[in-house]
């Protein structure tokens, strides 16, 4: 996630017309927001997947130089095993998982927090010319991941516009300086982030980790100017009230409908305004400017990190269908399953057969991931009937309204399950209690993905400043920093398997044992 940063502004459009040898600069995406639809992406081979302070408000990396001072991997796996040893979570991590390369990659990425806007154009640039050179398919992702952040990049600006807006027309005395015009000096950086984001997405599709995104390749309502405009209305109706409320901070503004019910359904930290958004995750108003205002947070690059998530999970399918095993169809559950975007991506990367079941607390949230996975199997079946496939249907997905720490399920029910960005939004305790019962409905042999946000040390720059996203009404925000989530599926017998980094995300896999 992102963070607040005090950088002072810079001159970032004169720092841009510096370069001229750049290809496709990013920031003329801006220009071109809903060039997103315009250039299909191909599916080959897959019959069975300013900007402103607001997009600063939760980003975790501060800047931190390729080439500069390393913490090796390997350094640290020569600790201890003990976890008072360590001094940060990704410390202990790293002696425990089979790290990708993207957890060094991140780790040092401007490690020296010296960059300038010239140094962070730079590695744009080269970006591109890498894109640029690998041609075909590679280009046109390209292309369509910079229009993708020329769309959330004007989300953002107008987002921030229509709040000061707003304030000004509130109060005369508005403060001149709020948390909705504070962090313009980064946009350099976080443009540089989403495209090295989009880069190493692009690298695990090329290397056949996971398929192209399905609303790349096809026509679908994401590529629908309509269906653009209106999330954009949703997203800055959305964001005046959120940053109205953040500029306030009061108490006030951080209840939500439900805050003074003592039904035992709902617990004492899902009450609250999380993010300031509207009623926190039991508003319908919020579930339907999630995605858009997640993405506009991060500049595009939102999807390009959970996609982490499917790279254990498809491996593990893989080798699942590879066994030679009498095979039934693959039970999968996602745990606090949100709006379901990230169950989109899963269920078109999985056997076509999988049964998939989505688990959240929030009823408005499943309302739209049941809408999110009607819309993808439309999407699906367009595209095998493309290939001659025309008799497949594709199953519903299951919803369930549950706690992740109370799943309503047998023990060894599932064959994977994935958490994503849940941990950070829940009490250490609640931590424990998600991970042993995740374990339990996860069948011998089977896989766990737990997929959120950075702690200290994955990004050894912030950690001095990480904690600064508890200003975004994230009461448990401080403690998730520090936790050693390992060691939580650690004690209910789970081995730690491998660990991938994407920009703000880190994506942890864990094996169920055959035998206890």
């Amino acid at each position: 996630l992102l963070i607040l940063s005090t950088e002072t502004p810079t001159n970032v459009e004169n720092q841009f017309i510096s370069k001229p040898n750049m290809k496709l600069p990013l920031l003329l995406s801006l220009v071109i927001p809903t060039g997103a639809f315009i250039i299909p992406l191909s599916r080959k081979n897959h019959a069975s997947s300013p900007l402103s302070s607001f997009t600063e408000t939760i980003e975790t990396q501060n800047d931190v130089t390729i080439g500069g001072t390393t913490t090796d991997v390997e350094q640290i796996v020569n600790k201890k095993s003990d976890r008072t040893t360590f001094s940060t979570p990704a410390e202990y991590e790293n002696t425990k998982f089979q790290c990708d390369e993207t957890v060094n990659f991140w780790m040092d990425f401007n490690r020296q927090g010296l960059y300038e806007t010239q140094d962070y154009v730079k590695e744009i640039t080269d970006v591109s010319d890498r894109f640029f050179a690998k041609g075909g398919e590679a280009l046109r992702y390209w292309i369509r991941h910079n229009a993708r952040t020329g769309y959330f990049a004007t989300n953002a600006a107008l987002g921030t516009i229509s709040s000061q807006l707003y304030e000004r027309l509130r109060s005369k005395d508005a403060p001149e300086e709020n948390f909705a015009n504070r962090m313009t000096g980064a946009i350099p950086r976080l443009l540089t982030e989403s495209s090295l984001a989009y880069e190493q997405d692009y690298d695990r599709i090329a290397n056949g980790k996971y398929e192209l995104p399905h609303d790349m390749y096809t026509r679908n309502r994401q590529n629908s100017p309509f269906y653009m405009a209106q999330q954009t209305s949703r997203f800055v109706s959305e964001a005046v009230g959120t940053l109205t409320r953040r500029n306030r901070g009061s108490e006030e503004d951080k209840r939500i409908w439900l805050s003074d019910s003592k039904s035992n359904m709902y617990p004492d930290y899902y009450k609250t305004a999380f993010h300031y958004q509207t009623n926190g995750w039991m508003s319908q108003d919020s579930a339907n400017a999630y995605e858009t205002s997640t993405e506009t947070l991060f500049l595009g690059r939102q999807d390009a990190m959970q996609r982490t998530a499917l790279v254990p999970l498809v491996q593990y399918a893989r080798d699942v269908c590879s066994s030679g095993e009498k095979r039934k169809p693959m039970k999968v559950l996602e745990v606090a399953c949100g709006t379901g975007r990230f169950m989109t991506f899963a269920r078109d990367n999985l056997p076509l057969d999988t049964e998939f079941t989505a688990v959240d607390l929030s009823p408005f949230y499943l309302n739209n991931a049941k809408d999110n996975d009607k819309n993808w199997r439309s999407i699906r079946e367009q595209v095998e009937a493309s290939s001659g496939n025309t008799q497949v249907t594709i199953k519903p997905a299951k919803f369930v309204q549950a706690k992740g720490e109370d799943l309503p399920f047998h023990d060894e029910e599932f064959d994977a399950v994935i958490c994503m960005y849940l941990y950070h939004e829940i009490p250490r305790e609640i931590r424990a209690q998600v991970s042993s019962e995740m374990a339990r409905v996860t069948q011998k042999g089977g896989k766990i993905i737990l997929t959120d946000s950075c702690q200290k040390g994955d990004r050894p720059a912030n950690d001095k400043i990480i904690g600064r996203f508890a200003e975004m009404n994230e009461p448990h925000w401080n403690d998730f920093v520090e936790d050693f989530l390992p060691a939580h599926f650690e004690k209910v017998g789970m081995e730690c398997s491998t660990k991938i980094l994407c920009s703000s995300t880190k994506t942890l896999a864990f094996n169920k044992p055959r035998e206890e």
